[in-house]
C-alpha cells in the first residue's frame, strides 16, 4: 500500500492550524496573553458574562485547562470570578474594563493576519472554505460526542 500524507486534508488542516497557532502566539506575547486567553475574551465580549462551565463549553477544553486560564487572567486583572446566584458552586466569569479595552486593541491587532492569511482568495472561495471548515468542525463534534455516548452506554 502506498502511503501519501499530501493527499490527506487533516493532515494538511493540521499543519495550517499549527503555523497560524504559532503567527497568533507571537503576536499575542505583544499582549501577554495566550491563544486561549484571546479566546475567553472573545467569548466574553460577544456573548457577556457566562457561567465557567459555560466558557469550558464553548472553548472545548478540560476543567483542569480552564481552571489555569481563569487564574492567569484573575492575576492580569482581564476577568473578575463571582459565585452563581443560581448555583453557588458555579462561577461566574465577568469582563473587567481592561480586559474589555484589551480584547479591542487584539482585535484590531490581528486582523491583518486574518487578511494576509487568506491573501489571494477571492470573496467567494473565502466562503466556501469558512462551510467547509465549519462542517469538519460540525463533523468531528458530532463524532465525538458520539464516542462519549457510546463509552458511556457500556460502561
Amino acid at each position: 500500500m502506498i502511503r501519501n500524507i499530501d493527499e490527506r486534508v487533516g493532515y494538511h488542516i493540521g499543519v495550517a492550524a499549527h503555523i497560524i497557532q504559532n503567527s497568533y502566539n507571537q503576536k499575542l506575547s505583544e499582549y501577554d496573553l495566550t491563544v486561549a486567553q484571546a479566546k475567553v475574551l472573545y467569548m466574553l465580549v460577544n456573548h457577556g458574562n457566562q457561567l465557567q462551565s459555560e466558557l469550558q463549553n464553548r472553548l472545548y477544553i478540560k476543567g483542569s485547562t480552564m481552571n489555569g486560564i481563569i487564574e492567569s487572567m484573575l492575576k492580569k486583572k482581564l476577568i473578575d470570578k463571582e459565585d452563581s446566584d443560581i448555583d453557588r458552586r458555579s462561577k461566574l466569569i465577568i469582563l473587567t474594563e481592561k480586559g474589555r479595552a484589551l480584547e479591542e486593541n487584539l482585535w484590531l491587532g490581528t486582523q491583518d493576519m486574518d487578511e494576509e492569511l487568506m491573501k489571494g482568495f477571492t470573496e467567494d472561495e473565502k466562503q466556501v472554505l469558512l462551510v467547509c471548515l465549519k462542517r469538519i468542525k460540525k463533523n468531528l463534534i458530532e463524532h465525538k460526542e458520539g464516542n462519549e455516548y457510546a463509552t458511556k452506554i457500556s460502561e
